[in-house]
Formats: structure tokens, C-alpha cells, sequence
């Protein structure tokens, strides 16, 4: 699955990896990968960090507390430096050079034969929170979802989420203790993961009515 909203990158890469045989999802935002995701079980995700709605990161994260999900490699992308944050198993610099990007999926794809051991970090923003979110235009990222109340639920958890994200790199800047802020925002993630699932049947539920 290949997650970026440049559309013009996206496509090159979706071309790159299909000439060599890859069958490839995509997707705009990290909302729209949440949706993706729910729908089919991508064998790596490669995802740009800097998204509209939600960053790759915490679509990541979200997707990660999902069991099927868990070992699922991952590709993250961006034109600035990133740090370590155990949710990538590569960190790939911008401009991606497409002929590593095929290397990388095939070697994470099939060149290991156990899953990768999970690995808790707590929170941490790579970009500044963002200010412009739009409930409505996120929910329209959901795609099909999008009439449910699950759509309406997961993007208030996602920016109840960037608000704890937020508030956890300001106790930090502070040197206070953030512990029981980290294990709220935990608990926010889980929260949208568990909504992420239910989305196909409420979906399904609605049509029906």
C-alpha cells in the first residue's frame, strides 16, 4: 500500500512498483489509508509523514494496534530528517529513488522469515499540530464510510489524538512527567483502531436500512 498526497509522486511510484510486478493500493492521506487498510491486507505500507487529515505515523499506529496489522513492514518517507521512532522498519529521505524502492519492498516483503518484534515509543510529532483540521473534509476522506457514525467518531478521535499529541510535547518541553499523558493518548489510539474495524459492518448495516 502506498500511501502520499503528492499525486504526481504517487503515481510515479505505483508505476515504478507495478512495472515490476507489485500489485498496489493507494492512498491521498493517512485517513484514506485507514480505509484502504480495512479493505485489503497490504503486505508493506509505504507512507509519506507530512499528510492532510492524518499524518503517516499515526495512521501507523493506529494501524499497528490492530492484530493483523502488528507485523506488517513499513516504509516512511520525507524530505526532512526523521527520527527513530520503532514504527518503521525503513526511514526513506525525499527524493525517493524509485529502483531502492523496489529493492526495499521486495526485501521486506519476502526476505524475512519471522515477524520484526513490536516496539513501544511513546508519541512524538514530526511536524507542528496541525492547525487547518477540518472535520467535514476528513470524514469525506473515508471515502464509502464516510455517512457513518464510526467515520464521525474515528475523526474526532484522531484530533482528540493530535491534541494529546500536542499537549505531551509541551509537558516535555517542560521536563514534566508524561507518563499518564502518553498512556491517554494509547488509549485514544486504541479507541480509533477498535472504530477502524467496525467501519466495513456499520458501513454494511447502513446500506441495508
Amino acid at each position: 500500500m502506498l500511501v502520499d498526497d503528492d499525486a504526481a509522486l504517487r503515481q510515479a511510484l505505483e508505476a515504478v512498483l507495478i512495472s515490476h510486478g507489485h500489485d498496489v493500493a493507494s492512498a491521498q492521506d493517512g485517513l484514506s489509508a485507514l480505509r484502504a487498510a480495512v479493505e485489503i491486507r497490504p503486505d508493506v505500507i509505504i507512507s509519506d509523514v507530512n499528510m492532510p487529515h492524518l499524518e503517516g505515523p499515526d495512521a501507523v499506529r493506529i494501524l499497528k494496534t490492530l492484530p493483523r496489522f502488528r507485523h506488517v513492514p513499513v516504509v516512511l518517507m520525507s524530505g526532512a530528517e526523521l527520527p527513530a521512532t520503532g514504527l518503521a522498519q525503513v526511514l526513506l529521505r525525499k527524493p525517493v529513488i524509485a529502483e531502492q524502492l523496489v529493492k526495499l519492498v521486495e526485501d521486506l516483503g519476502w526476505g524475512s522469515t519471522s515477524p520484526p518484534r513490536p516496539t513501544h515509543h511513546p508519541p512524538a510529532r514530526t511536524s507542528a499540530p496541525d492547525g487547518g483540521w477540518n472535520p467535514a473534509l476528513a470524514i469525506v476522506s473515508l471515502g464509502p464510510y464516510s455517512g457513518t457514525r464510526c467515520a464521525v467518531r474515528i475523526c474526532r478521535g484522531i484530533e482528540l489524538m493530535h491534541a494529546q499529541a500536542a499537549r505531551i510535547d509541551r509537558l516535555r518541553r517542560a521536563n514534566m512527567n508524561v507518563e499518564e499523558s502518553v498512556r491517554l493518548y494509547d488509549r485514544l489510539v486504541e479507541s480509533v483502531a477498535t472504530l477502524v474495524q467496525c467501519l466495513p459492518a456499520e458501513a454494511f448495516w447502513s446500506k441495508r436500512r
